[in-house]
C-alpha cells in the first residue's frame, strides 16, 4: 500500500459497496479498487486512445498486444486462456477515444491468472520487439501479400479485412457519417477502427509511437471489483508497473469539447447498392438528424431526466417519435437510437431506413415536427409516470444477467473518470441515483414541467443538427475496387526487383510463422489453474419441482432478489406444423406491440411501464439433456414460447393480467403493424447479411444435423428471410389468410396441457404467489381451440 496514493474513498449505499481510488506513486497510473460482496470478480486495463488519423491504429494494437508478450511468448495467449480459463468474461475492445481490457472471474486463482496475462500484454507486448513487432503489425493490420513476381499484389491483414466488411455496411457508413458530422473538430471526426484506405498507410515507427505514448500507466485508468483481497490486487499490479516512472511530459490524451455550432448542416454520401436498390424510384435511400446535445457536463438530476425524455420519446414503440416515424410508411425501419451518452458530449439521432428519394425530405420534416409538438404539447401524464417507473426499476434492479455486474459498473463509471479527471470529479457519483432521482420526482410531483423545456433547449432550439442522407450507387463497390487495384499496380510497378522479391519472401515468412505451433516451452508459460484452486462442491441454484392446479409444472428458485418476482410463462411450441415456426417471430411482436380488446398499443405499453419492470415475449429452442447431462439425440427439440416478466411483488397481479391479456386477448387483426414488423425484420436481415454472412452460411450448414439446427434456420436464416418475403407480400396483398395463420397459432399453443411456469423471487415471497399463479392458470385454455 506504500507505493499508492490514496486519493479518496467514496461509500456508494444504493449499490452497497465502497469505492476507492488510488494513485500509483512512481507512475500515476490510476487504479480504482471496489470493494463489493461478489465472487465475479472483474478487472480491467483501459487507456485513453486518440487517433489523430483514420489508420485505424487504435483498434490494431488492441488486436496486436494480445499476440505475445514479455511473459507470455505465445502467438496468441488470448486463445490458450479462452481453452482453459474459467472466466466469465474476457475480451479487448476499442471505442472512438479508449481502449478496454476487462476479465471476469469467480475463481480467484483464474482471475489473477487473467490479470497477469493482460498486465503483461498491455504493458510489455512483443509488439515492441523490433523483429517480431513489425511480423505483428503484417499479420493484425495490413501487409502487401504477393507468392510469385507474375502475380497480382494484395492487400491482407485481419483488421484491414475486418473494415473492409465493416465499410461494406450501409449502416455502418451511416453511423460513421453521423458521428463525422456531429464531430468535425475533435478526435471523434477521425475513425479509430480504421478507414481501409487509410490503415494501408500505417508504418511501423507510428505503430510503436502510439503504443509508446498511450499505453504508458500514467495514461491508463486500472479497475478492480469484488471480494478479492486489495493487498493482493495491488501488489500484483506494483510488480507491473514498478519498471516504469511517470513521463516528464504525458501523453497528449484530453479529449477537447465539440463546440456546438448554430446552423444546422446536412451531408449526403453514397453507399454500396445492388443494382436494384440503385433503381430510380427504390426506397433504398437513408436518412438520420443527430443532435449534438451540450458542451458542459449535465448535472445528475439533468442527466436522469434525458433518460426519462429519451424514454418517452424512443423508448418504446409506443413512444412519440419512434411510434411517428415507424408507423408513417416512409421508410423500412428507425434508425438512431435517441439518446447516447458514451462520449464526452451525448447525441441524439433518429431517422428512417429503406426511404424513396422523394420522401428524404418528409421524413426530415416528420421529425422536427413531432419534436416539436412534443415540446408544445408535452407529454400525457401516464406516458410520464410509466417512463418514470421504467427508469426507477431499472436503477433499482440493476441487473445484468449474464454479464458481469462490476464490469457494468465500470461502463458507467469509465465516461466520467475519462473526461473529468482534471475537474476533481468523484468517480464513484455515477452510481449514485438516489439524490437526482428524489429531487426529480419532486419536481414532477409539484406539477413542474420538466421534460418540455429541456426538449426545447436540447433538441427543437439546438442548431447543431447534422443530417446525413446516404444514397444507393450500384457502382460504387467496383468505384472502391478499381481504385484499390490502381493504387496496388502503381505500388508493384514502383518496386524494383529486390523490393518485389523482399515482398514475396515477406509474404512466405509470413504464411509460415503463422502456421508454426508454439513450442511446449512457450504453451506452458500461460497460467492455469489447478485442482487445488477449484471448489469440491458444484455450486446449484436451488430449484424446487411442483405442480399448479390442472398439473402445470412450476419451478420455483427461492433467491435475494431484492423484493423483484421474475415469472416465465412457457407454452410448448412441438405441437405447431412445421410451415409455421417462421411466424413465431411476428406472432410474439405483435403480442407485445398490438395491444388488445381493452387497451391500444400505447396504453399496452404504459400499463407495462407503470405496473412492471418489462414484459417480453420470445421463443427458447434447445436440444435437451441426456441422461446424465450427455449431449441429447440429434433428432430431439424443446421449443417453447417464452412470456418474461418482473415486477415488485406486490405488483405481481398486475403483471399476470398484463400477461393473460396479451397472450389470449392480443390484437392480432393489426395490418398496419405487422407490415411495419415485417418490413423491419426484412431489413435488419439484409444489413446482418452484410456484416455476418459467415454466420448465416454456417446455420444453414448446421440445419442438416440437428432438429434444433434445423428450427433454427426456419426462425432465423436464410430460409426465414424468404419466408418473411412471402409473408411480407401476404400481409399487403392477402391480409385476411396471414391473420388467419396468426389465429390458428394462438389457438394450437394457448393450452394449460402445454404450459409451464418459472419463478424467481425471494424466499418469503413465493409461497404468497403460488395463488396467484394458481388463478392464472385456471384463466388459461385447458386444451388448444378445436379449429387450430
Amino acid at each position: 500500500l506504500d507505493r499508492f496514493e490514496l486519493v479518496r474513498t467514496k461509500f456508494v449505499p444504493e449499490r452497497g459497496l465502497t469505492a476507492t481510488l488510488y494513485r500509483h506513486k512512481a507512475t500515476s497510473a490510476e487504479v480504482l479498487s471496489i470493494d463489493a460482496p461478489d465472487e465475479n470478480k472483474v478487472f480491467s486495463c483501459n487507456f485513453r486512445t486518440l487517433p489523430k488519423d483514420d489508420t485505424g491504429v487504435p483498434h490494431i494494437l488492441e488486436h496486436s498486444v494480445l499476440c505475445g508478450s514479455r511473459r507470455y511468448p505465445l502467438k496468441e495467449p488470448f486463445v490458450e486462456l479462452l481453452k482453459g480459463s474459467l472466466k466469465t468474461f474476457l475480451n479487448a475492445m476499442t471505442g472512438p477515444d479508449r481502449t478496454m481490457y476487462p476479465v471476469a472471474s469467480q475463481n480467484k486463482q483464474d482471475f489473477f491468472n487473467l490479470v497477469s496475462v493482460y498486465l503483461d500484454a498491455c504493458l510489455f507486448p512483443r509488439v515492441l520487439d523490433p523483429v517480431e513487432g513489425p511480423r505483428i503489425l503484417k499479420q493484425e493490420g495490413w501487409h502487401y501479400d504477393v507468392d510469385d513476381a507474375e502475380g497480382p499484389l494484395k492487400y491482407k491483414g485481419v483488421v484491414f479485412n475486418e473494415m473492409k466488411g465493416v465499410y461494406s455496411s450501409p449502416d455502418s457508413l451511416l453511423y460513421r457519417a453521423a458521428q463525422q458530422a456531429t464531430f468535425p473538430d475533435n478526435t471523434y471526426a477521425k475513425d479509430s477502427g480504421g478507414d481501409p484506405d487509410a490503415i494501408v498507410e500505417l508504418t511501423f515507427d507510428q505503430f510503436k509511437r502510439f503504443h509508446d505514448a498511450y499505453y504508458h500507466p500514467s495514461n491508463s485508468r486500472i479497475f478492480f471489483y469484488g471480494d478479492d483481497p486489495l493487498e493482493a490486487r495491488l501488489d500484483l499490479l506494483d510488480s507491473y508497473l514498478a519498471p516504469f516512472t511517470a513521463p516528464a511530459t504525458p501523453a497528449a490524451s484530453r479529449i477537447e469539447t465539440q463546440a456546438k455550432f448554430a446552423t444546422p448542416r446536412r451531408v449526403v454520401e453514397r453507399f454500396p447498392a445492388s443494382a436494384d436498390e440503385a433503381a430510380p424510384g427504390a426506397p433504398s435511400h437513408m436518412v438520420m438528424l443527430n443532435w449534438l446535445l451540450n458542451e458542459k457536463p449535465l448535472s445528475p438530476v439533468d442527466e436522469l431526466a434525458l433518460t426519462v425524455l429519451d424514454e418517452l420519446l424512443m423508448g418504446t414503440r409506443t413512444a412519440t417519435l419512434y411510434k411517428a416515424m415507424a408507423e408513417s410508411g416512409l421508410g423500412a425501419a428507425v434508425v438512431g437510437g435517441g439518446v447516447s451518452d458514451e462520449l464526452k458530449q451525448a447525441t441524439f439521432s433518429v431517422g428512417l431506413k429503406g426511404v424513396a428519394k422523394e420522401d428524404v425530405p418528409k421524413v426530415e420534416a416528420l421529425a422536427l415536427e413531432t419534436l416539436a409538438a412534443a415540446a408544445k404539447d408535452g407529454f400525457e401524464a401516464d406516458a410520464v409516470e410509466a417512463a418514470v417507473n421504467t427508469l426507477e426499476f431499472q436503477l433499482r434492479e440493476m441487473n445484468t444477467g449474464g454479464f458481469p455486474k462490476g464490469l457494468a459498473f465500470m461502463l458507467s463509471m469509465l465516461p466520467r473518470w475519462i473526461y473529468r479527471d482534471d475537474e476533481g470529479a468523484n468517480v464513484a457519483d455515477a452510481l449514485r441515483f438516489e439524490a437526482p432521482l428524489a429531487e426529480l420526482k419532486t419536481k414532477l410531483a409539484s406539477g413542474e414541467k420538466v421534460f418540455e423545456p429541456l426538449l426545447a433547449e436540447l433538441l427543437v432550439d439546438n442548431g447543431h443538427l447534422a443530417t446525413i442522407e446516404m444514397v444507393p450507387d450500384a457502382s460504387l463497390a467496383e468505384e472502391w475496387a478499381a481504385k484499390e487495384r490502381s493504387r496496388l499496380e502503381a505500388a508493384k510497378a514502383a518496386m524494383g526487383e529486390e523490393e518485389l522479391a523482399d515482398v514475396i519472401r515477406s509474404t512466405a515468412d509470413l504464411k509460415r510463422a503463422q502456421l508454426a505451433e508454439d513450442s511446449a516451452e512457450d504453451l506452458a508459460t500461460i497460467p492455469r489453474v489447478g485442482l487445488a484452486d477449484l471448489e469440491a462442491k458444484v455450486k446449484e441454484v436451488p430449484t424446487d419441482v411442483s405442480a399448479l392446479s390442472g398439473g402445470v409444472p412450476l419451478l420455483t428458485h427461492p433467491l435475494p432478489c431484492a423484493g423483484v418476482v421474475y415469472a416465465d410463462v412457457l407454452l410448448d411450441l412441438q405441437r405447431l406444423p412445421v410451415s409455421e415456426l417462421p411466424l413465431l417471430s411476428l406472432y410474439a411482436a405483435l403480442l407485445t406491440q398490438a395491444g388488445t380488446s381493452e387497451l391500444d398499443a400505447t396504453a399496452l405499453q404504459r400499463r407495462i411501464g407503470a405496473r412492471t419492470g418489462g414484459i417480453d415475449v420470445g421463443t427458447k429452442l434447445e436440444q435437451p439433456v441426456g441422461d446424465s447431462g450427455a449431449v441429447g439425440a440429434p433428432d430431439g427439440v424443446v421449443h417453447k414460447l417464452v412470456v418474461r416478466g418482473k415486477a415488485v411483488r406486490d405488483r405481481l397481479p398486475d403483471m399476470l393480467e398484463l400477461v393473460h391479456s396479451m397472450l389470449t386477448d392480443a390484437n392480432l387483426d393489426a395490418q398496419p403493424k405487422a407490415v411495419e414488423l415485417l418490413k423491419e425484420s426484412k431489413s435488419r436481415l439484409e444489413a446482418a447479411f452484410l456484416s455476418s454472412g459467415n454466420s448465416f452460411a454456417g446455420m444453414r450448414l448446421s440445419s442438416r444435423n440437428t432438429a434444433v439446427g434445423y428450427a433454427t434456420e426456419l426462425t432465423s436464416g436464410v430460409s426465414y428471410y424468404e419466408a418473411i418475403k412471402e409473408m411480407l407480400t401476404t400481409a399487403q396483398d392477402d391480409w385476411p389468410s396471414l391473420l388467419a395463420r396468426l389465429e390458428r397459432l394462438r389457438g394450437t399453443i394457448n393450452a394449460r396441457d402445454g404450459l409451464m411456469i418459472n419463478l424467481t423471487s425471494d424466499p418469503d415471497a413465493i409461497d404468497g404467489a403460488k395463488p396467484q399463479l394458481d388463478a392464472f392458470v385456471g384463466r388459461m385454455p385447458a386444451a388448444p381451440a378445436a379449429d387450430a
